[in-house]
């Protein structure tokens, strides 16, 4: 069995540069871009479906605190990837384990069946 760390750096061996995928959230509905100064570049995107109170105040407050937001990467030098990125420790050599099946009582049985039934 492999310690975390062991694991980590296993895993690392293995990776060929460039061939990892990063995967990002996907903006989900219509938005639009408030922009945060003069500069083009920095502008935050919020959902165009939110009411106007909701959106002013957003807005607002996002202008007024726009000094905090770390535009690169070089701005937050302190952050070590292995602290922002969660990976579950599963070992790839062990096998998947199916969960034995419980069986119900005949009337939570019979109660599962008829609303299965009444879905489909």
């Amino acid at each position: 069995r492999l310690t975390k760390k062991e694991h980590k750096e296993e895993k690392l061996k293995d990776k060929e540069p460039g061939t990892e995928k990063i995967y990002r959230p996907i903006p989900d509905g219509d938005f639009e871009i408030i922009p945060l100064g003069e500069d083009p570049t920095k502008g935050i995107k919020i959902g165009a479906g939110l009411p106007d109170l909701v959106k002013r105040q957003l807005e607002a407050s996002l202008k007024e605190n726009a000094e905090l937001f770390a535009w690169s990467a070089a701005k937050m030098p302190e952050i070590v990837p292995e602290v922002t990125c969660h990976q579950l420790t599963i070992d790839p050599r062990a096998s998947a384990v199916v969960q034995r099946r419980r069986k119900q009582s005949p009337e939570k049985a019979e109660a599962a069946e008829k609303a299965v039934k009444d879905l489909l």
